[in-house]
C-alpha cells in the first residue's frame, strides 16, 4: 500500500512478539514538535473504547501483561511518532490462545479511536495530559546535563527547528487546544508516512490478515528529507549562563560532515569511540581519568544531523584547561596519533557490544525501523567488516572533518 510499510523480522528467539508502528513525516514549525508529543500522550492514555487509563491498563492485564506505549523520535528533519506493543507469544501459553490478532485489535483501537467529539479531544482527557506534559517539560530543567545540551543545540543549531529537543518546549504548550489537537490527529492519519515492525515467532499470513483488519488507507508516498546540513561557520559561536550547580557544564559542538549510508560511517563511529564515546577513549582517559579535569567527559555524534558534540561536567576554575586537553586530544587523531593497540580493542569493544545487542527484541526492533527509514540495510556480518576494516588512517581523515562550532558554558560558579 503506497505510503504504508511492513517489515517482518521472523525469529525464534524471543518468547514475545514486538509490533512497531511508526507515523513519520518532515514539520514545518516548531511548535509542532511539542504537539506531537501531547499528541503521543493522548493517544496512550485514553480511546473511546477505554476511556480512562486504568481501562487501558485492564486490558494489557488481559493481554497477559502486554506493556503498551507511544513515543516520539527524531531522524534528522524526521520526526516520528510511535506505538510499541510487547506482548507474550501464543504458543507459550495454556490452551488454546490467539493473543496475536487480540493485539492487533488493541492497536486498531488505540491508534484509530481516539477520544475526539465535534472535532476536539475530550475536555477532561485532553486537559490531564496537557498539563502533564508541562509538568514533564517544565522538569527536564532540573537535569542540568540535558539543560547543557539544549544550551549547545540552541547556540549551534542554525534551524529552530533543529534547536528545539525532540519531545518539545513548554514555551509552546500555551498554544495547544484540543480542536488543533484533533486536526494534527486527523493530519497525521491520512498523510504521515507509516512503517509497521513485527518481531518474533510469527507467519507473515497471520500479520497481514491481522493488519487487513486496520483502517490504514494508501496515501501520497512521500521522500522524506532526512538529512539536516548546514554550512560551516568560519567562526565558533561561544555562550555562557550562570546557575547554581554542583557542577558545571562545559559543551562543544563540531560540524561532522559524514553521510549515515556512506562507507564512512563505519570509520565515524570508531573515531567517536576512540575520541569519547567509551572508556576506553582519549576523553575518558586524559580529561577525566589522567588529568582529572572532569566528573565525565563524554562525546556522541548525529550522522543525521552531521554534528559531534562533547559533553562534561567540571569546576568552573578548569574551564580553560579542559578546553585545551579537549583539543589537544581531537588533533591527536587529526595528526594520526593513534595507538594501534587502543584502536583494536575500542573495535573489538564495539563488535562485541553490537553481537550483545542482537539478544534484545526492542534493539532489533529499532534497527529495522532504522532500515525502513533510510533504506540502508546493514547486516550483521556487514556492520561486523566495516567496522573491523578500519584503519587508524580512516580514523585520522574523520577526525580532520570535525570542526569546532560553538562552546556552551553552564557556569556552576567557582567553588
Amino acid at each position: 500500500m503506497d505510503g504504508v510499510n511492513l517489515t517482518l523480522k521472523p525469529t525464534k528467539k524471543f518468547k514475545t512478539n514486538q509490533i512497531l508502528v511508526s507515523f513519520t513525516t518532515n514539520i514545518k514549525n516548531h511548535q509542532e514538535i511539542t504537539a506531537r508529543t501531547l499528541l503521543a500522550d493522548l493517544l496512550e492514555s485514553t480511546n473511546e473504547h477505554y476511556s480512562t487509563q486504568r481501562a487501558v491498563a485492564l486490558k494489557l492485564s488481559e493481554l497477559y501483561g502486554a506493556s503498551f506505549g507511544t513515543s516520539v523520535s527524531r531522524y534528522g528533519n524526521v520526526y516520528g511518532l510511535n506505538f510499541i506493543i510487547n506482548v507474550v507469544n501464543d504458543q507459550y501459553l495454556p490452551g488454546t490462545t490467539n493473543v496475536l490478532q487480540e493485539t492487533f485489535a488493541f492497536l486498531n483501537e488505540m491508534i484509530f479511536s481516539p477520544q475526539i467529539v465535534d472535532g476536539k479531544f475530550a475536555a477532561d482527557a485532553f486537559q490531564i495530559q496537557k498539563q502533564n506534559l508541562e509538568a514533564f517539560l517544565a522538569s527536564l530543567d532540573d537535569n542540568k546535563q540535558g539543560k547543557a545540551l539544549t544550551g549547545m543545540n540552541a547556540l549551534y543549531f542554525h534551524d529552530r527547528l533543529q534547536q528545539i529537543p525532540a519531545v518539545g518546549q513548554i514555551a509552546d504548550i500555551g498554544g495547544l487546544s484540543a480542536a488543533n489537537m484533533a486536526a494534527l490527529y486527523h493530519k497525521m492519519i491520512t498523510e504521515d508516512q507509516i512503517n509497521i515492525v513485527v518481531s518474533g515467532h510469527v507467519k507473515e499470513d497471520e500479520v497481514v490478515s491481522a493488519l487487513k483488519g486496520m483502517p490504514f488507507t494508501a496515501r501520497k508516498k512521500k521522500h522524506l528529507s532526512l538529512i539536516y546540513t548546514q554550512a560551516r561557520s568560519p567562526q565558533v559561536k561561544n555562550k555562557s549562563e550562570k546557575e547554581k550547580v554542583s557542577q558545571s557544564k562545559l559543551n562543544l559542538a563540531y560540524n561532522l560532515p559524514i553521510a549515515y549510508d556512506s562507507q564512512e560511517r563505519f570509520s565515524a563511529m570508531v573515531f567517536n569511540e576512540l575520541f569519547g564515546g567509551s572508556a576506553l577513549s582519549l576523553l575518558f582517559q586524559n580529561v577525566r581519568e589522567k588529568n582529572s579535569l572532569a566528573y565525565y567527559a563524554e562525546s556522541d555524534m548525529d550522522l543525521f544531523r552531521q554534528d559531534l558534540w562533547v559533553q562534561t561536567g567540571i569546576q568552573a576554575e578548569n574551564k580553560d584547561k579542559v578546553l585545551q586537553v579537549v583539543k589537544q586530544q581531537l588533533a591527536a587523531l587529526q595528526t594520526g596519533q593513534i595507538d594501534k593497540e587502543q584502536l583494536k580493542k575500542i573495535k573489538a569493544s564495539m563488535i562485541n557490544s553490537y553481537i550483545a545487542r542482537a539478544d534484545s527484541q526492542s534493539v532489533a526492533l529499532s534497527r529495522a525501523l532504522g532500515a525502513s527509514l533510510t533504506g540502508v540495510l546493514t547486516s550483521e556480518k556487514q556492520w561486523i567488516s566495516g567496522v573491523d576494516a578500519v584503519s587508524a588512517k580512516d580514523v585520522s581523515q574523520i577526525a580532520q572533518k570535525a570542526h569546532l562550532q560553538a562552546v556552551y558554558f553552564l557556569d556552576g560558579g567557582i567553588q
